[in-house]
Parts: C-alpha cells; sequence; structure tokens
C-alpha cells in the first residue's frame, strides 16, 4: 500500500481523514480519504501500490472496461452513453470551431473514439487497459493504442478529451505535463470528474458511489481544478454539468448504501441535485474546458 506523504496538488503535508469509504464492487473492502489542508483536495490514502491497482478494474461490474449489459443500470447506462456520445462530440467541435486532431485519454472500450471518427476527427485513442483494448478492437472494431508507447512532445493535438479519467492517473503532475507537451498553442483539454460538493454526495457521503474507492485516487472540487490548471498553464475557460450523472450516480449509491436497488429514490435524489447545482454548476460530475495559450 502506498500512503501518500504529501498533496498530489500543492504538496503540503498537513491531512486530516474526511472518512472511510468501501469499495462498492468487492467486498466493501475501507479506503481511507483524506483532505488536504492547504487545497482542501481530497484524495485515497493509503492505497495500492500501481502494480496492483489492476485487480480492482477486473470487476465485472466496472462497465466502462467491460461493456456488460446485466442489469437495469447497466441499461440505463448504455442507453444514456449513446445520447451522451454525440453530444460530447458536439461540445469538442463547438470548442475547437471545427475536427480535427483528437487524442482521447482513457478510452475504456473505444466508443467515444469511434463516435468522433464518425464525425470526422482525426482521433487517436489511449486506453491503459489490454482487456479494454481488445473489449473495443472486438465490439467496435477501433484499435487503441497502449499509453506507455506514445510519444507526447510529437502530438501537437488541437484537443485532449479526458473523460472521467483524471481521477484514476497515478503521477497527475507528470499527467498534466504530458497534455501540456501534446497541445498545439490555443488547444483544449477537456476534463469530466465527478463533484463531491454536489448535493447527491452529500446525501450518501461515504458510500457515495462516484468516490469509487481505490479507482479513484483523488476526488475533485471545482478549486482544485482550477488551481490544477493554472499550475501547468492552462487557462480554465467554461465549466459544464453532466446532468445524466447525477441519476446514475445516485442509483449505484442506493444500491452501495443499502445493498438493494431503490431505483425511484435514486431518480429522485439525481433529480434534486441536478436542480440544486443547475446555475451553480455544482451536479454530480463536471466537464472542465481548460485551454492552453498561444
Amino acid at each position: 500500500m502506498i500512503e501518500e506523504k504529501s498533496c498530489p496538488l500543492c504538496g503540503a503535508n498537513s491531512f486530516k481523514e474526511v472518512f472511510k469509504a468501501p469499495y462498492f464492487r468487492g467486498d466493501g473492502e475501507l479506503f481511507a480519504i483524506k483532505e488536504c489542508e492547504n487545497c482542501e483536495l481530497w484524495f485515497t490514502s493509503p492505497r495500492p501500490a500501481n502494480e496492483d491497482l489492476g485487480k480492482y478494474y477486473e470487476s465485472e461490474d466496472y462497465i466502462s472496461h467491460s461493456d456488460k449489459r446485466e442489469s437495469i443500470i447497466d441499461h440505463v447506462y448504455h442507453l444514456v452513453r449513446t445520447y451522451s456520445l454525440k453530444k460530447k462530440v458536439n461540445l469538442i467541435t463547438r470548442l475547437n470551431g471545427e475536427v480535427g486532431r483528437l487524442l482521447d485519454f482513457g478510452a475504456g472500450t473505444g466508443h467515444f473514439v469511434k463516435q468522433a471518427k464518425i464525425a470526422g476527427w482525426d482521433v487517436i485513442g489511449l486506453e491503459p487497459s489490454a482487456d479494454a483494448r481488445n473489449v473495443a478492437a472486438k465490439n467496435g472494431d477501433t484499435k487503441l493504442e497502449d499509453p506507455s508507447a506514445f510519444d507526447w512532445t510529437e502530438a501537437k493535438m488541437n484537443v485532449i478529451s479526458l473523460w472521467h479519467v483524471l481521477e484514476h492517473v497515478t503521477d497527475l503532475h507528470l499527467k498534466m505535463q504530458d497534455f501540456n507537451n501534446a497541445l498545439i498553442d490555443g488547444g483544449i483539454l477537456i476534463i469530466a470528474v465527478p463533484n463531491h460538493e454536489s448535493y447527491d454526495s452529500q446525501v450518501y457521503g461515504k458510500n457515495w458511489a462516484a468516490l469509487d474507492v481505490p479507482l479513484h485516487l483523488y476526488h475533485f472540487k471545482k478549486r482544485n481544478i482550477k488551481e490544477l490548471a493554472e499550475k501547468f498553464g492552462f487557462v480554465l475557460e467554461e465549466v459544464i454539468n453532466m446532468p445524466f450523472d447525477s441519476y446514475y450516480v445516485s442509483m449505484l449509491s442506493e444500491k452501495v448504501e443499502s445493498g438493494k436497488q431503490n431505483l425511484i429514490k435514486g431518480f429522485w435524489t439525481g433529480f434534486k441535485s441536478n436542480l440544486k447545482g443547475l446555475r451553480t454548476k455544482n451536479q454530480s460530475s463536471l466537464v472542465y474546458v481548460l485551454r492552453k495559450p498561444k
């Protein structure tokens, strides 16, 4: 196990424990979440060593890698994803002004990569999981690359996207520098992450499914992403709500909390979370638009 000696964002070494959250895809093993007393970043510590993290992704319930369709929640996920993929592609096209070169980091089973290609983008998909890359090749005829062999300094991308990926990377600073190196001047970095300041997070606390320990190493609030952007030479231009996530996460959280599905209660909590976070940009998940200055 690795115990963080300094904050992964600001480097401070004064923390407090928020609570212990369960690994809900397995046997309920508990992992502590700490808060930096300087920048208020939450992070999982102690956490499994990098070489041991892989086994926590192997659950069939980790749908972004397995692509399974068994439970009602699985079907909700797939239904919403089909709609959301087109919205995501439309978003990056609007932000960039036209199609161009796109790098999708942490591409999972390749559905976003495939949709972007259909829309005319020149896309590279990077995915560290060999299993997920195999699912992408088998089900979507989409070839994804291993990021360990990628040359970040020669990429020259218009857009880099991370859809619920930044919270997983083991070296936050190194990856943020890689993203900066790979973008052209004026290029765009899209980061979508859970938001633990949302109403649904407050309702479920340690059982909020989007904590997803130990897979999620960091748990961001808005000020953290702004500070991270500035630290690596980006300008935070826009924050966008992801309303579907509130419903999906709340329905999952009901099962984590009680051991039983309560879709109606989860849906209602998600609805209230969206309503409360609509104007303040404080829903369950947020998209951050960062730009590398020209």
